[in-house]
């Protein structure tokens, strides 16, 4: 399978926000340039802690997994910004408090944002973290946005509109994307290498039903949705638990580009509807994969008909990886 084709459009032809339902307040005219110039400032400030690390403190959460000065900065510094582009559409964030949260079931719209995702892997210096801002309105992301701040890019979706690769000082630098939807001569599967390989190794004999070998291609945090819109991948079934807005970004570049993100219920991934916010299973693929998409069917029981097997996999990189 050949890679998505790059199209370079013209300098600062940013993408015009996406239509709400009725009943919302139309987004302002300028809201895209104005939330990837904030994502780029983020990035930027991130990429300052990691250079130097000795003015980044790290804590723990109740789920043991670490929290740094870095996610609480960005995080800071997103719920700042957003407010003042969309005062009314509340923010939902990996470091928001309960009160914060209270009433997120009341809310059709929010902002749902993961300030640094891949903590671990941005202590440990690879490099492989990013920000995650997606726009979720009535259950669904109507915009997605994933930040690479190392790299100083990032992808655009607006599922209907189109796929953006962003890049430049603010990503105002944009390229649309056209996705190949052939299939090659294997199937590329998405892992990270803090997922449980008893689990890996399970979604790969489900996967070779195809007839065609699997080749396991490797990434850390939301890049791999990254690695599925540019075309270096095919699916990507999370077998670890994770957060919703580990997902929501992601959720949207992968049906930009004429993708699926299904739950462990086989149905399309609804944000901000259930009392937890935590995903036990979820599986994406990109037009390339969709086709593969019934041989996981029943993965999810599969795992927890053998939760013991697996019990001290369960958290292994809640939230990260």
């Amino acid at each position: 399978m050949l890679p998505f084709h790059a199209m370079e459009i013209l300098k600062h032809a940013i993408p015009t926000p996406p239509e709400l339902p009725p009943g919302f307040e139309p987004l302002p005219a300028d809201l895209t340039a104005k939330l990837l110039s904030l994502l780029a400032r983020t990035s930027e400030a991130l990429v300052g802690y990691y250079q130097n690390t000795e003015s980044v403190a790290v804590d723990r959460k109740a789920d043991r997994s670490p929290v740094t000065t870095a996610d609480h900065s960005a995080h800071a510094m997103l719920a700042q910004g957003l407010a003042e582009l969309t005062p009314n559409i509340p923010f939902l964030s990996e470091e928001s408090s309960t009160e914060e949260i209270r009433d997120r079931h009341n809310w059709r719209i929010c902002w749902m944002v993961d300030p640094l995702d891949g903590t671990r892997e941005f202590l440990e210096r690879t490099g492989e973290f990013t920000v995650n801002v997606a726009l979720i309105v009535d259950q669904r992301p109507l915009l997605g946005f994933i930040a690479q701040p190392l790299e100083k890019q990032g992808y655009l979706g607006i599922p209907g509109s189109g796929l953006w690769r962003c890049g430049g000082t603010d990503f105002d630098l944009v390229s649309s994307l056209t996705p190949s939807v052939s299939q090659g001569e294997s199937i590329r599967m998405l892992a990270s290498q803090r997922h449980s390989p008893k689990r890996v190794a399970a979604l790969t004999q489900l996967l070779i039903g195809s007839g065609l070998p699997v080749e396991r291609v490797n990434a850390g945090s939301a890049l791999k949705f990254f690695a599925l819109v540019d075309g270096r991948a095919d699916i990507y079934p999370r077998s670890s638990p994770c957060y919703e807005w580990d997902v929501a970004a992601g959720d949207a570049l992968v049906r930009a580009a004429g993708g699926e993100v299904l739950s462990e219920l086989g149905l399309p991934m609804a944000y901000n509807s259930r009392d937890t916010l935590l995903v036990d299973y979820f599986v994406a693929a990109v037009p390339s994969g969709l086709h593969l998409l019934p041989l996981l069917e029943g993965a999810q029981d599969l795992f927890n008909k053998s939760r013991d097997v697996h019990a001290s996999n369960v958290l292994e990189d809640t939230g990260n990886g």
